[in-house]
Protein backbone atom coordinates (compact mmCIF):
# COMPACT_ATOMS: atom_id res chain seq x y z
CA UNK A 1 0.00 0.00 0.00
CA UNK A 2 1.34 3.66 -1.42
CA UNK A 3 1.12 6.85 1.02
CA UNK A 4 -1.45 8.20 -1.57
CA UNK A 5 -3.55 4.83 -1.16
CA UNK A 6 -3.27 5.70 2.97
CA UNK A 7 -3.95 9.25 2.44
CA UNK A 8 -6.85 8.49 0.23
CA UNK A 9 -8.72 5.81 2.88
CA UNK A 10 -8.08 8.36 5.42
CA UNK A 11 -9.87 10.73 2.98
CA UNK A 12 -12.74 8.43 2.66
CA UNK A 13 -13.20 9.20 6.25
CA UNK A 14 -16.05 11.25 8.15
CA UNK A 15 -14.84 14.07 9.60
CA UNK A 16 -16.68 13.15 12.89
CA UNK A 17 -15.31 9.23 12.79
CA UNK A 18 -11.78 10.73 11.73
CA UNK A 19 -12.05 12.76 14.82
CA UNK A 20 -12.93 10.52 17.21
CA UNK A 21 -9.94 7.95 15.83
CA UNK A 22 -7.52 10.99 16.67
CA UNK A 23 -8.99 11.72 20.16
CA UNK A 24 -8.71 7.92 20.73
CA UNK A 25 -5.26 7.99 19.97
CA UNK A 26 -4.36 10.65 21.90
CA UNK A 27 -6.33 8.93 24.71
CA UNK A 28 -4.22 5.79 24.43
CA UNK A 29 -1.08 7.77 24.57
CA UNK A 30 -1.75 9.76 27.85
CA UNK A 31 -3.09 6.75 29.32
CA UNK A 32 0.51 4.78 28.11
CA UNK A 33 2.37 7.59 29.40
CA UNK A 34 0.52 7.72 32.67
CA UNK A 35 1.37 4.45 33.33
CA UNK A 36 5.03 4.85 32.46
CA UNK A 37 5.78 7.75 34.59
CA UNK A 38 3.55 6.10 37.76
CA UNK A 39 6.42 2.64 37.02
CA UNK A 40 8.86 5.81 37.47
CA UNK A 41 7.47 7.07 40.44
CA UNK A 42 7.18 10.55 39.02
CA UNK A 43 3.69 11.45 40.93
CA UNK A 44 3.64 14.95 39.51
CA UNK A 45 3.38 13.93 36.12
CA UNK A 46 1.09 11.12 36.58
CA UNK A 47 -1.20 13.68 38.21
CA UNK A 48 -1.18 16.54 35.34
CA UNK A 49 -1.00 13.44 32.93
CA UNK A 50 -4.37 12.03 34.44
CA UNK A 51 -6.24 15.97 34.65
CA UNK A 52 -5.50 16.06 30.67
CA UNK A 53 -6.44 12.46 29.86
CA UNK A 54 -9.79 13.47 31.82
CA UNK A 55 -10.47 16.40 30.84
CA UNK A 56 -9.67 15.31 26.73
CA UNK A 57 -11.92 12.12 27.80
CA UNK A 58 -14.91 14.27 28.71
CA UNK A 59 -14.63 16.36 25.52
CA UNK A 60 -14.34 13.57 23.47
CA UNK A 61 -17.49 11.42 24.71
CA UNK A 62 -20.33 14.02 25.67
CA UNK A 63 -21.02 14.99 21.94
CA UNK A 64 -21.96 11.54 21.42
CA UNK A 65 -24.17 11.80 24.43
CA UNK A 66 -26.09 14.68 22.73
CA UNK A 67 -23.96 16.94 25.34
CA UNK A 68 -22.09 19.55 24.82
CA UNK A 69 -18.18 19.12 25.84
CA UNK A 70 -17.71 20.21 29.09
CA UNK A 71 -14.33 21.60 29.30
CA UNK A 72 -13.18 24.57 27.91
CA UNK A 73 -10.43 24.59 25.11
CA UNK A 74 -8.68 27.53 26.95
CA UNK A 75 -8.90 24.99 30.14
CA UNK A 76 -7.89 21.87 27.84
CA UNK A 77 -5.01 23.63 26.43
CA UNK A 78 -4.13 24.80 29.55
CA UNK A 79 -3.12 21.80 30.77
CA UNK A 80 -1.70 20.48 27.83
CA UNK A 81 1.12 23.72 28.47
CA UNK A 82 1.49 22.53 31.77
CA UNK A 83 1.88 18.97 31.22
CA UNK A 84 4.66 20.07 28.62
CA UNK A 85 6.27 21.59 31.48
CA UNK A 86 6.01 19.04 34.10
CA UNK A 87 7.31 16.37 31.65
CA UNK A 88 10.49 18.69 30.85
CA UNK A 89 10.83 19.44 34.53
CA UNK A 90 11.28 15.75 35.46
CA UNK A 91 12.57 14.40 32.00
CA UNK A 92 14.99 17.56 31.04
CA UNK A 93 15.58 17.25 27.30
CA UNK A 94 13.71 14.02 26.32
CA UNK A 95 10.26 15.75 27.47
CA UNK A 96 11.23 18.92 26.20
CA UNK A 97 10.34 17.37 22.47
CA UNK A 98 6.75 17.49 23.29
CA UNK A 99 6.73 21.20 22.85
CA UNK A 100 7.04 20.94 19.22
CA UNK A 101 3.56 19.05 18.67
CA UNK A 102 2.58 21.29 21.72
CA UNK A 103 2.98 24.24 19.64
CA UNK A 104 1.21 23.02 16.77
CA UNK A 105 -2.01 21.83 18.66
CA UNK A 106 -1.96 25.26 20.58
CA UNK A 107 -1.57 27.35 17.23
CA UNK A 108 -5.06 25.31 15.59
CA UNK A 109 -7.05 24.90 18.86
CA UNK A 110 -9.39 27.37 16.92
CA UNK A 111 -10.08 30.65 16.52
CA UNK A 112 -11.10 31.87 19.55
CA UNK A 113 -9.14 29.99 21.68
CA UNK A 114 -6.85 32.43 21.94
CA UNK A 115 -3.70 30.56 22.86
CA UNK A 116 -0.86 33.38 22.61
CA UNK A 117 0.08 33.79 25.76
CA UNK A 118 0.27 29.98 26.13
CA UNK A 119 2.13 29.69 23.24
CA UNK A 120 4.67 32.21 24.53
CA UNK A 121 5.01 30.70 27.99
CA UNK A 122 5.98 27.16 26.13
CA UNK A 123 8.99 29.16 23.93
CA UNK A 124 10.29 30.39 26.93
CA UNK A 125 9.60 28.22 30.07
CA UNK A 126 10.60 24.75 28.67
CA UNK A 127 14.45 26.34 27.53
CA UNK A 128 14.76 27.72 31.13
CA UNK A 129 13.76 24.39 32.55
CA UNK A 130 16.25 22.64 30.29
CA UNK A 131 19.29 25.08 31.32
CA UNK A 132 18.34 24.57 34.94
CA UNK A 133 18.95 20.61 34.48
CA UNK A 134 22.62 21.73 33.44
CA UNK A 135 22.05 21.60 29.45
CA UNK A 136 22.59 25.10 28.28
CA UNK A 137 23.55 24.50 25.07
CA UNK A 138 20.70 22.23 24.19
CA UNK A 139 18.25 25.15 25.68
CA UNK A 140 19.50 27.63 23.63
CA UNK A 141 19.02 25.34 20.75
CA UNK A 142 15.55 24.84 21.81
CA UNK A 143 14.71 28.44 22.32
CA UNK A 144 16.11 29.54 18.90
CA UNK A 145 14.13 25.94 17.45
CA UNK A 146 10.58 27.10 19.30
CA UNK A 147 10.93 30.77 18.10
CA UNK A 148 11.21 29.82 14.65
CA UNK A 149 8.17 27.01 14.83
CA UNK A 150 6.32 29.57 16.61
CA UNK A 151 7.01 31.86 13.98
CA UNK A 152 6.22 29.90 11.06
CA UNK A 153 3.11 28.44 12.84
CA UNK A 154 1.82 31.91 12.81
CA UNK A 155 2.76 33.01 9.33
CA UNK A 156 1.70 29.84 7.88
CA UNK A 157 -1.65 30.34 9.57
CA UNK A 158 -2.75 33.35 7.56
CA UNK A 159 -1.63 31.70 4.20
CA UNK A 160 -4.14 28.85 5.53
CA UNK A 161 -6.89 31.25 6.12
CA UNK A 162 -6.75 32.66 2.65
CA UNK A 163 -6.11 29.71 0.91
CA UNK A 164 -9.36 28.33 2.62
CA UNK A 165 -11.29 31.28 1.70
CA UNK A 166 -10.31 30.47 -1.72
CA UNK A 167 -11.49 27.46 -1.81
CA UNK A 168 -14.59 28.40 0.38
CA UNK A 169 -15.53 30.37 -2.65
CA UNK A 170 -14.41 27.77 -5.11
CA UNK A 171 -17.04 25.39 -3.51
CA UNK A 172 -20.04 27.86 -3.26
CA UNK A 173 -19.58 28.55 0.48
CA UNK A 174 -20.68 31.32 2.84
CA UNK A 175 -17.24 32.93 4.50
CA UNK A 176 -18.93 34.00 7.54
CA UNK A 177 -20.63 30.22 8.18
CA UNK A 178 -18.99 28.21 5.55
CA UNK A 179 -22.08 26.48 5.01
CA UNK A 180 -23.12 26.45 1.15
CA UNK A 181 -24.83 29.18 -0.34
CA UNK A 182 -28.24 28.99 -1.81
CA UNK A 183 -27.36 28.70 -5.31
CA UNK A 184 -25.42 25.67 -4.51
CA UNK A 185 -28.31 24.44 -2.70
CA UNK A 186 -30.27 24.59 -5.97
CA UNK A 187 -27.52 22.88 -8.13
CA UNK A 188 -27.99 20.05 -5.23
CA UNK A 189 -31.84 19.81 -5.92
CA UNK A 190 -31.43 17.35 -8.73
CA UNK A 191 -29.44 14.77 -6.63
CA UNK A 192 -33.02 14.18 -4.32
CA UNK A 193 -34.56 11.58 -6.18
CA UNK A 194 -31.19 9.62 -6.15
CA UNK A 195 -30.46 10.35 -2.28
CA UNK A 196 -34.05 9.78 -1.29
CA UNK A 197 -35.17 10.07 1.27
CA UNK A 198 -33.78 13.08 2.49
CA UNK A 199 -34.35 14.64 5.45
CA UNK A 200 -34.16 19.26 6.37
CA UNK A 201 -33.02 19.90 9.32
CA UNK A 202 -34.12 23.78 9.46
CA UNK A 203 -32.13 25.65 11.97
CA UNK A 204 -33.43 29.12 13.31
CA UNK A 205 -32.32 31.27 15.88
CA UNK A 206 -35.38 33.65 17.08
CA UNK A 207 -34.40 36.71 18.38
CA UNK A 208 -30.86 36.82 15.77
CA UNK A 209 -32.73 39.82 13.72
CA UNK A 210 -33.49 42.35 16.37
CA UNK A 211 -29.92 41.67 17.47
CA UNK A 212 -28.78 42.19 14.16
CA UNK A 213 -30.91 45.90 14.71
CA UNK A 214 -29.36 46.41 18.07
CA UNK A 215 -25.52 46.13 17.88
CA UNK A 216 -23.33 45.45 14.67
CA UNK A 217 -21.54 42.02 13.99
CA UNK A 218 -23.22 40.61 17.14
CA UNK A 219 -25.03 38.06 15.61
CA UNK A 220 -22.71 37.25 12.78
CA UNK A 221 -20.73 35.76 15.47
CA UNK A 222 -23.81 33.80 17.10
CA UNK A 223 -24.72 32.59 13.53
CA UNK A 224 -21.14 31.73 12.71
CA UNK A 225 -20.54 30.07 16.03
CA UNK A 226 -23.91 28.12 15.77
CA UNK A 227 -22.67 26.99 12.47
CA UNK A 228 -19.18 25.71 13.12
CA UNK A 229 -20.81 24.14 15.92
CA UNK A 230 -22.93 21.76 13.46
CA UNK A 231 -20.15 21.47 10.65
CA UNK A 232 -17.97 19.24 12.48
CA UNK A 233 -20.66 16.71 12.84
CA UNK A 234 -21.52 16.29 9.57
CA UNK A 235 -20.05 13.32 7.02
CA UNK A 236 -19.57 13.78 3.58
CA UNK A 237 -23.40 12.78 2.81
CA UNK A 238 -24.70 15.62 4.79
CA UNK A 239 -24.46 19.25 3.93
CA UNK A 240 -25.28 22.46 5.88
CA UNK A 241 -26.52 25.38 3.61
CA UNK A 242 -27.18 29.24 4.60
CA UNK A 243 -30.70 30.07 3.25
CA UNK A 244 -30.77 33.68 2.22
CA UNK A 245 -31.96 35.06 5.68
CA UNK A 246 -29.96 33.95 8.58
CA UNK A 247 -31.74 30.37 8.48
CA UNK A 248 -29.39 26.84 8.54
CA UNK A 249 -30.69 24.46 6.18
CA UNK A 250 -29.19 20.83 7.06
CA UNK A 251 -29.69 18.02 4.85
CA UNK A 252 -29.54 14.53 5.36
CA UNK A 253 -29.34 11.45 2.35
CA UNK A 254 -30.80 8.65 3.80
CA UNK A 255 -32.53 9.99 6.43
CA UNK A 256 -36.67 9.47 7.61
CA UNK A 257 -38.10 12.50 9.50
CA UNK A 258 -38.29 10.93 12.78
CA UNK A 259 -34.58 10.37 12.98
CA UNK A 260 -34.05 13.91 11.70
CA UNK A 261 -36.20 15.00 14.60
CA UNK A 262 -34.40 13.23 17.00
CA UNK A 263 -30.95 14.59 15.86
CA UNK A 264 -32.30 17.95 15.88
CA UNK A 265 -32.88 17.67 19.90
CA UNK A 266 -29.84 16.59 20.31
CA UNK A 267 -28.10 19.42 17.90
CA UNK A 268 -30.46 21.69 20.62
CA UNK A 269 -28.53 20.56 23.45
CA UNK A 270 -25.18 20.32 21.78
CA UNK A 271 -25.65 23.90 20.51
CA UNK A 272 -27.05 25.70 23.77
CA UNK A 273 -23.64 27.00 24.96
CA UNK A 274 -22.86 28.49 21.61
CA UNK A 275 -26.87 30.64 22.06
CA UNK A 276 -26.35 33.87 24.25
CA UNK A 277 -29.24 34.21 26.20
CA UNK A 278 -32.01 35.73 25.56
CA UNK A 279 -32.20 34.10 22.23
CA UNK A 280 -33.73 30.11 20.95
CA UNK A 281 -32.60 27.66 18.69
CA UNK A 282 -35.92 26.53 17.01
CA UNK A 283 -35.71 23.33 14.90
CA UNK A 284 -38.14 22.61 11.97
CA UNK A 285 -38.06 18.99 10.18
CA UNK A 286 -39.46 17.57 6.57
CA UNK A 287 -38.80 14.90 4.28
CA UNK A 288 -38.50 15.19 0.67
CA UNK A 289 -38.08 12.43 -2.24
CA UNK A 290 -38.39 14.18 -5.30
CA UNK A 291 -36.79 17.58 -6.31
CA UNK A 292 -40.85 19.14 -7.02
CA UNK A 293 -41.38 18.19 -3.59
CA UNK A 294 -38.82 20.52 -1.70
CA UNK A 295 -40.98 23.79 -1.76
CA UNK A 296 -43.33 22.34 -0.13
CA UNK A 297 -41.38 20.09 2.50
CA UNK A 298 -39.78 23.50 3.38
CA UNK A 299 -42.63 24.85 4.03
CA UNK A 300 -43.31 22.07 6.45
CA UNK A 301 -40.11 22.97 7.98
CA UNK A 302 -40.83 26.35 8.75
CA UNK A 303 -44.45 25.64 10.32
CA UNK A 304 -43.17 23.65 12.83
CA UNK A 305 -40.76 27.04 14.09
CA UNK A 306 -42.69 27.98 17.03
CA UNK A 307 -42.63 31.47 15.83
CA UNK A 308 -42.49 31.76 12.08
CA UNK A 309 -42.11 35.65 11.14
CA UNK A 310 -44.46 34.91 7.87
CA UNK A 311 -44.03 33.14 4.95
CA UNK A 312 -39.94 31.38 4.53
CA UNK A 313 -38.20 33.71 1.88
CA UNK A 314 -37.10 33.23 -1.29
CA UNK A 315 -33.89 31.18 -1.64
CA UNK A 316 -31.89 33.73 -3.08
CA UNK A 317 -28.35 34.64 -3.14
CA UNK A 318 -26.78 36.08 -0.22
Amino acid sequence: MTTRDLLAIFGRLPPRQLELATRCLCLALLLGLTVKSAMLAHWGLVAVLFVLFSFLLLNTFAPLLGRAAPIPVQLLMLALVVTVLVTTFYLGLSGAIWTFPALVGLRYAGPKARTGALRSALVLLVPILVAWHGDLPNALRLFAAASISALYLWLAEGQVVSLQARLDQDEGRDPLTRAYLPARLQKDLHRIPDLAPVSMLLLRIDGLLTLREQTEGTADEVLRGVAHGVLPLLSARERLYRLGNDDLLIGFAGWRAYECYELGEQLRRVLHDRVPEGLTLQVGVAEVSDTEGFPSALDMAYAQLSDPKGPPPPITPL
